[in-house]
């Protein structure tokens, strides 16, 4: 069955699905089980005013999806002739642009691969286990400023810092400039999913922050390479693969994806994370008695509750998944959040349970692009909840949570709690 031609009943008899419909914000989740049984593979809403997108809610499909190499990131190539080897457009220096041109997230093999293999040898599985008792001591900090007995904001006292400490300690930010990060952090996080209206305000306040933040960057790697320490910085410095390394502009690059994609994931893991268990008071129970179970609690968390919903590709050369043809140039969603409630995959899906034997999840995407930092992710999240449950043992929701604007990435604006 063609793209164009699927499913066209359905099409016509509900509406179609948009990450904009402001219903779908505090739970997406009934909305994908109806897609799921009634139009796994649909053609959603015009967005955009161009391309009408596509959305696949079965796991099966979203993963062999994500894992098919005949689609990618570079939409600049589409209509490139053959024998043509386009660049990413152009960007002013010192701009968000000039910095997300050079996103391995965004960029497709080879210069992904030369991206992720530079990192790799620096943002390495056992670099991020030895953090652990310093993010632990981090989550703690924060705790001792809150008073057990008031009604407090997890989300702006807790969630929201802790992970913009973390990466800045990894990082090997002196801690008398950590505040810079907390503010460079907020106006990326305010980027994500913020209404077509506010673009152009938008757009001025992510350019002032691009140039601060490279500017700051470019005078701490000056000093790494002639000082070079134990810290990540130093490491993405010295990073070398089959003799290549990173350009300036790539190191900065890099440093401030791993700034801004780790926090936006860990913000809201800690956050729903911790709604889903106030929600869920004999599995909150559960884990103040045994915080052991933080590791798998954690897990069924980012399957729970994922926080990001979902992920694109363009297609460059027709492919079919689920019975489906893609032609050339079409825009396909892998609804993450949808995959991870798939009862084909999960038994019981909607039901948290932290001891269940989780399984593969899709929380962190699949194939090539499948997230660098979600060592790092989950151990954060681990250290939060089982330090939330040592110290505040008997929290309890303290009014009705505030969600951000769409649900790309699914989180918190605010979660009123009092321990």
């Amino acid at each position: 069955m063609n793209a164009s031609s699927a499913h066209p009943a359905t099409e016509t008899a509900a509406p179609r699905f948009s990450p904009l419909d402001e219903t779908l914000r505090a739970d997406p989740y009934r909305a994908y089980a109806r897609f799921r049984a009634t139009d796994p593979i649909h053609r959603g809403a015009d967005i955009w005013g161009g391309d009408v997108p596509w959305y696949l809610f079965r796991l099966a499909d979203a993963q062999a999806f994500l894992r098919d190499n005949r689609a990618g990131h570079e939409w600049w190539k589409l209509d490139a002739a053959p024998g043509e080897h386009p660049q990413p457009p152009e960007a002013p220096a010192n701009t968000f642009a000039a910095l997300a041109r050079d996103w391995m997230l965004f960029r497709d093999p080879p210069d992904h691969t030369r991206l992720r293999a530079l990192a790799n040898t620096a943002f390495t599985p056992k670099r991020i286990a030895g953090r652990r008792p310093a993010i632990a001591q981090l989550a703690s900090a924060l705790l001792d400023a809150i008073d057990p007995g008031a009604p407090f904001d997890l989300i702006k006292q807790f969630a929201f810092p802790l992970p913009v400490l973390v990466i800045a300690d990894i990082l090997g930010v002196p801690e008398e400039d950590r505040g810079k990060f907390r503010q460079w952090s907020a106006i990326l996080a305010a980027a994500i999913d913020l209404p077509v209206g506010g673009l152009a305000a938008l757009q001025s306040g992510q350019d002032a922050m691009a140039a601060e933040v490279s500017d700051y960057l470019r005078s701490i790697i000056a000093k790494r390479r002639a000082d070079p320490r134990d810290d990540l910085i130093s490491a993405m410095i010295a990073a070398t693969n089959e003799g290549d390394h990173f350009t300036e502009q790539e190191l900065i690059a890099t440093i401030v994806l791993l700034l801004f994609a780790g926090h936006e994931t860990t913000v809201n893991l800690i956050g729903n994370g911790t709604l889903a268990l106030l929600r869920h008071p004999d599995q909150w129970r559960t884990l103040v008695a045994q915080p052991e179970l933080a590791v798998n609690a954690t897990e069924e968390l980012l399957r729970y509750d994922s926080p990001v919903q979902m992920t694109s590709r363009r297609v460059f050369e027709e492919l079919e998944i689920g019975g489906v043809s893609f032609a050339r140039g079409t825009e396909v969603f892998a609804v993450l959040g949808s995959a991870n409630r798939d009862q084909a995959a999960f038994d019981d899906p909607d039901r948290l349970d932290i001891r269940r034997a989780v399984g593969r999840i899709m929380t962190f995407g699949q194939g090539i692009h499948f997230c660098l930092g979600s060592p790092l992710a989950r151990l954060e999240g681990a250290i939060a909840f089982e330090t939330l449950t040592h110290r505040l043992p008997g929290l309890t929701l303290a009014g009705d949570p505030i969600w951000r604007p769409g649900i790309i990435l699914h989180g918190l604006q605010s979660l009123s709690v009092t321990g």
